[in-house]
């Protein structure tokens, strides 16, 4: 079924919308091109420290946008803390994304909380 076309749902941290989307839309663009995946972000976090992206492809496509996603953010984090500018609260998403490794985790959903949906 390499013809089947997926939906997932994947967070990014609220903070990192703007470097996800580049200037002019110039990243977004590179991300979908390269993956292969249609990507779209939620206008609004609805308060909350994370944006809901909705992921449109293969089911490799999508494995490939979440890596390239992930590495987009783990470099906007790394630049963050390198200027001690973790933006937001003082809560923050520092907190919830820093992992034991250093890295940032991202929290996906599973198959029990979001159904991948074939569209025909």
């Amino acid at each position: 079924m390499s013809g089947s076309v997926f939906n997932e749902e994947y967070l990014i941290p609220d903070n990192m919308v703007g470097l996800v989307i580049g200037r002019g839309g110039e990243q977004i663009k590179r991300l979908q091109m390269e993956s292969g995946c249609k990507i779209r972000i939620s206008s609004e976090g609805n308060g909350t420290p994370e944006r809901t992206c909705t992921l449109s492809g293969s089911q490799e496509s999508i494995d490939e946008a979440k890596r390239m996603l992930d590495d987009v953010v783990r470099r906007g984090l790394d630049r963050q803390q390198n200027r001690g500018n973790f933006g937001g609260n003082s809560e923050g998403y520092q907190g919830q994304q820093r992992g034991g490794n250093g890295g940032y985790q991202p929290r996906r959903f599973n198959n029990n909380q979001y159904q991948q949906q074939q569209q025909y």
